[in-house]
Order: C-alpha cells, then structure tokens, then sequence
C-alpha cells in the first residue's frame, strides 16, 4: 500500500458547469456520468452546481480578492434595469446575461461578474411590473405578478444568449433533477419538450421565496422561449394568454404550482405549445 487514496479527484467546478450546459465533448461527458453513479458526492456537486443559488464569492474567493472591486462598483451602480415594454437594444449591443461558463470566465479574469449576474436579477425582481401592483387584494393580477418579472429577464435574451449545441439527453436529465427537489415534479426531458425548439438549458432560481424553475429553449424562427414553473398552491386555472413587453405569455394553474411558457411568438402559436406541455407535466 502507498497510503494513497485510489478515489479519483473531484472534477473542476468549471468542468461540472460545462456538463451541466451540454458544453463537453462525449468522452468527457461519458466519464463524469460514470463518476457521478460511482461518487455519491460528485453528484451531489453537480446538483449544487445546477441551482441559481450557487455562493460564486466563496469558490472563488481568491481571485475575487484580486478584483478590481471599487471600478467593478461604480459600474454597477450605473446599471439600469429596461420597464417592461420599453425598447431592447440591437442584438449587436444588446445586455446578454453571463452563462454560467462566462462567469466562470469573467471571474477567472478577475471580473466579478457572480456579483453582476445577482445584481441584475434582483433588480428585476425588485423591480417587478408596476401594473401588477394596481390589483392590491390578492386578484388575478396581484397574482400574475411574477409574470412581469420573468418577462423583464427574458427581454434581454438574444439568440446568442442561448447560442451553442443542444445538451444531449443524460445532461438534460441531469439539469432537470436538479429542479425536482424544490419543485417536488418528476421533470424529464420528453415532459418538457416544446415542439419545434430546442433544450438549452434548466436552472433553479426563486421568486418570493418560492422555487422557481427556468427551463429555456432556441426557437429557430422567433429565438428564445422559457418555460417557468413556480411551485406555489392557488386555484386550478386552464390556459390563458396575455402579452407583456412584446411576449407572449401562455400561463395556467395547477393545486400545487403555476406555470407559463414564453416567448416572441404569435399567441395562438404559443398557446398550442403550452397547451402539449401542460398535458405532459399534469400540473
């Protein structure tokens, strides 16, 4: 004996973050699916890895430490976040949020861009859609209102935002556990199919302290669509459609959550998508 240990050692974050974006070549994505069924914790990692949560400022502590902090600041304070409805930027200069790749990126060239991306959100859901507030008593719309917030994030998205090849099926399978837990579903892929678009990818983040699953897709002809499901209970509500900032939004209520498929595409369109979605998740 050496004294050595045979364990293999824990795969880089940026490696898990690239399996987890569909980014790895198949012999390497081959060899971590193979290490995750053998090492408890390198699933676990990657589990953590998928959620919107993930602390960046402490994996990557020492190059933070190294960043130009005070510049950083004053341009962040210097952001805005675009109302709902207001005119988007050209592609070629548009805001396009960090991929968690970028970020890992941005960060290794000392750019605290972790800080950027959180800043962003949560002025955004800070922000809301003031016209959601009107109905203070708890009406449709006051429950709508997390509509506004997805549809302001979506507003930035570009087709290079979600760019790049469609993760294979294991990756796939693989983001979409990681929703499971907080959204106590059995996502999978073929579930949440969008005919006609492609899977880019799926991550967990919040909305009012509740999960809130983000699952985004490349439509060829109209670019971005999301699906988003919020785990929260309210009353059972078939299909309905509305339009905010320019997307359509076809939304419906199950007992246990809310969810809405978005996009730039014709209502009626829109709606026959969700309309398949929802059959298929049975919420």
């Amino acid at each position: 004996m050496t004294g050595e240990s045979d364990d293999p050692p824990m795969p880089s974050d940026e490696e898990l973050t690239a399996f987890i974006d569909g980014e790895l070549e198949e012999e390497r994505r081959a060899r971590l699916l193979d290490l995750m069924e053998r090492d408890p914790a390198v699933a676990a990692r990657v589990e953590h890895l998928s959620r919107a949560s993930l602390p960046y400022g402490d994996a990557f502590r020492p190059l933070l430490d190294e960043a130009p902090t005070a510049e950083l600041q004053r341009m962040l304070d210097g952001m805005a976040t675009p109302p709902v409805g207001a005119a988007l930027p050209s592609a070629a200069n548009a805001v396009i949020p960090l991929t968690r790749r970028r970020l890992f990126g941005a960060i290794a060239a000392s750019v605290a861009a972790g800080v950027l991306g959180d800043r962003l959100l949560t002025g955004l859901i800070g922000s809301g859609d003031t016209d959601d507030l009107a109905d203070d008593d708890g009406g449709p719309d006051r429950e709508r209102h997390w509509h506004g917030v997805v549809a302001q994030y979506m507003g930035l998205y570009t087709l290079e935002t979600l760019g790049g090849a469609t993760p294979g099926r294991d990756a796939q399978s693989a983001q979409l556990a990681a929703l499971n837990r907080p959204l106590n579903l059995s996502l999978t892929p073929e579930a949440v199919e969008v005919a006609g678009a492609e899977f880019r990818r799926a991550q967990i983040l919040a909305y009012d302290d509740m999960p809130l699953a983000q699952i985004t897709y490349l439509d060829p002809r109209s670019g971005p669509l999301a699906l988003c499901i919020l785990r929260r209970p309210g009353t059972v509500r078939g299909v309905e459609q509305e339009m905010r900032g320019g997307q359509a939004i076809a939304y419906w209520n199950g007992p246990d959550h809310a969810a809405l498929l978005i996009g730039r595409l014709p209502l009626p369109d829109l709606t026959a998508k969700a309309e398949a979605v929802k059959q298929r998740l049975a919420i």
